[in-house]
């Protein structure tokens, strides 16, 4: 069994979290950390997630004895945590340079999976979208609309901005140098560049869109997420690498092999 910690036990992902931890036949919920103010803390996480009572309380750190982390919270809180050094799951979004950087530092030391988006939908769906960007070629105009809850932070998703990378990657381009974030006024859309769109509202779990536009033909991928479960389950995989793994920086590619 892997005893695995969950970071950020009392909000909407990680009661997730626990919960398919405590349904797992490999892993054991060793433990679930909560901010010092929370109103949670203390609390017995099986509760808290609505699996029943299991014996395990809401802390302020990691039990020692826990072999791998699993983290979905802000980016400020992800680099505090750094300071555990433990193998760990990192489904944080947002992460600025400097906190990326922040990250593979500590990957130096224990590894680290770093993942905008956990799900084994999503990640194989990149690889799709970096093949249909390569054959498709760039006689075809490129435009990725995302649409999530109201209460994301971040915008772009960072699932929007993984998939846009691999559009990039398959024009052998980097997005940085071709990407238009949404558009105001007069903005005609430049050769080659690849459009990016955020929508916010209601309780959207997360949507992706990726079109292809061709002048005689449009292709269309698209990915929705029905449910945080699909995040957890992906969560889980990328956690029995990790407790295993030699330290680095790895993401679900590796993960998934």
């Amino acid at each position: 069994m892997i005893r695995a910690a969950i970071i950020g036990a009392a909000g909407r992902m990680g009661r997730e979290l626990c919960r398919a931890v405590l349904e797992s036949e490999d892993l054991e919920l060793a433990g679930g950390v909560v901010r010092s103010d929370s109103e949670h803390l203390g609390e017995d996480l099986g509760e808290l997630c609505g699996w029943g009572r299991v014996g395990v309380a809401a802390t302020e750190a990691p039990p020692e004895d826990a072999e791998v982390l699993i983290e979905f919270t802000t980016p400020e809180a992800t680099v505090e945590h750094l300071a555990y050094a433990k193998p760990a799951v990192i489904g944080t979004t947002g992460l600025s340079e400097e906190q990326t950087e922040q990250v593979r530092e500590a990957a130096g030391r224990v590894p680290i999976v770093l993942a905008p988006n956990t799900s084994v939908g999503v990640n194989l769906l990149r690889e799709v979208v970096r093949l249909l960007s390569e054959r498709l070629g760039g006689s075809y105009d490129i435009e990725l609309v995302e649409a999530h809850h109201r209460n994301k932070r971040d915008a772009p998703s960072g699932t929007a901005l993984l998939l846009a990378r691999a559009a990039a990657e398959g024009r052998g381009v980097k997005l940085e140098e071709v990407a238009t974030f949404g558009r105001e006024g007069v903005a005609p859309r430049k050769k080659g560049e690849i459009g990016v769109h955020a929508v916010r509202g209601g309780a959207v779990v997360g949507e992706h869109r990726l079109l292809f536009l061709g002048d005689d033909e449009e292709v269309e991928v698209t990915h929705r997420a029905l449910s945080r479960r699909v995040f957890a389950t992906g969560a889980l995989k990328a956690a029995r690498f990790a407790a295993t793994a030699e330290p680095g920086l790895y993401s679900m590619r590796e993960v998934l092999g």
